[in-house]
């Protein structure tokens, strides 16, 4: 039988009629939508009317499915975002439209014009760190422009990580009405998956020890050094493997580097997978090798498997988690200092399950995601106003 819900846990139903919209590209990283969807449920369990809307169809729109969120997906290209989202998005009546990037922010406020709607903008990452390597520097600087223009202009501004605040352009250098609320993750969401690893990645792994790392194949994730890392992890290390989950542009590089390095045969790219339960079971370590990195939701969900985190000091993974309590940090982009604290998990199994379960404990008491429902649902309450 479930606990019984404590007054404290409980979520305030809605204070206002109509809807909350989440507006999204359909480019949306899969730790995003994860994030989303763990605190939506929550809501509309309350009585909270949330929907998903897309531009494109996507993982992100599958990965919604996946978890009974059927998104409408609204297919207007170019300028007609401007001028036919507000007519599109006037059905579901929002009251809130909710953005997760630059380009939707942009849509979001044009439609929440002419709707009478508010927005709500959260960012979840350096957003301009993460456009270097990927967009020229005259579009990095393009987009620093508009969200200066759009920042200020927004009912309320999230960030998933205590640093953030100081990186975000804003009109006159200030962006008002700024919240701190990190991703929740709710455990049960591992705990409850008995999914197995596909015959033939089971097959392949057999008795080796396993790292696995995880994330879209883009410059900013660093999966370049992680490779040299891993050449020289496995020099002593020989049995061990390496599983990366993940696609983009970076792909066929990463395994023509892996090829280089002679490690092609201790290394498989699994590609976009839906469901990371079997591969956090298998694995004695999961690795963030990113050059920036805000509230990762592969640090939760290695939490909630209780598995060890070897990573970068960089960004809010220090606000995650604590060197030598719940995983080891190492200096960005340092190939030497990587493989020797993956080296040292892979040889110690006991250090690697002390960590982990101290990462659970972690993952419990300060990153509930009913922490961040109830956090969520206090701030568009107080944007909308008593009387809704």
């Amino acid at each position: 039988m479930p606990a019984r819900e404590s007054a404290a846990d409980r979520i305030a139903p809605p204070t206002f009629t109509g809807s909350v919209v989440h507006l999204l590209l359909g480019t949306e990283g899969g730790g995003i939508i994860t994030a989303v969807c763990q605190w939506a449920r929550l809501l509309s369990a309350q009585g909270w009317r949330i929907h998903f809307v897309s531009l494109a169809t996507s993982n992100a729109t599958q990965m919604l499915s996946d978890a009974g969120y059927e998104s409408t997906i609204l297919p207007l290209g170019g300028l007609r975002r401007f001028t036919r989202l507000a007519r599109a998005l006037a059905p579901l009546s929002p009251r809130i439209i909710h953005c997760h990037n630059p380009a939707s922010h942009l849509f979001a406020l044009r439609a929440a014009r002419r709707l009478g709607a508010k927005v709500v903008r959260t960012v979840h990452a350096d957003m301009f760190e993460e456009m270097r390597g990927t967009l020229p520097a005259w579009r990095v600087s393009a987009w620093r422009l508009a969200m200066s223009w759009a920042l200020p202009r927004t009912a309320l501004v999230t960030i998933v990580s205590p640093h953030l605040a100081r990186l975000l352009p804003g009109l006159r250098g200030s962006v008002p009405n700024v919240r701190v609320i990190p991703n929740g993750f709710d455990p049960a969401t591992i705990d409850r998956d008995d999914l197995a690893l596909p015959d033939d990645l089971h097959a392949w792994l057999g008795d080796a020890p396993m790292v696995l790392a995880m994330g879209r194949l883009v410059p900013v994730k660093n999966f370049q050094m992680f490779l040299r890392a891993w050449q020289q992890t496995t020099q002593t290390n020989e049995e061990a493997r390496l599983v990366i989950a993940g696609s983009g542009p970076l792909e066929s590089h990463l395994r023509d580097l892996a090829c280089q390095l002679g490690i092609d045969s201790r290394v498989r790219f699994v590609g976009w997978i839906s469901g990371i339960a079997p591969y956090l079971r298998r694995c004695g370590a999961v690795a963030i090798s990113s050059r920036s990195e805000c509230c990762p939701m592969l640090a939760f969900e290695a939490m909630a498997a209780r598995r060890p985190l070897v990573a970068t000091r960089v960004g809010g993974i220090p606000y995650l988690i604590e060197h030598e309590a719940e995983g080891l940090l190492v200096p960005d982009d340092d190939a030497a200092a990587f493989a020797a604290a993956l080296t040292r998990l892979i040889s110690d199994p006991d250090e690697a399950a002390r960590l982990g379960l101290a990462g659970r404990r972690t993952l419990e008491s300060r990153f509930s995601h009913r922490t961040a429902a109830q956090r969520m649902a206090a701030e568009y309450a107080a944007i909308i106003g008593p009387n809704g």
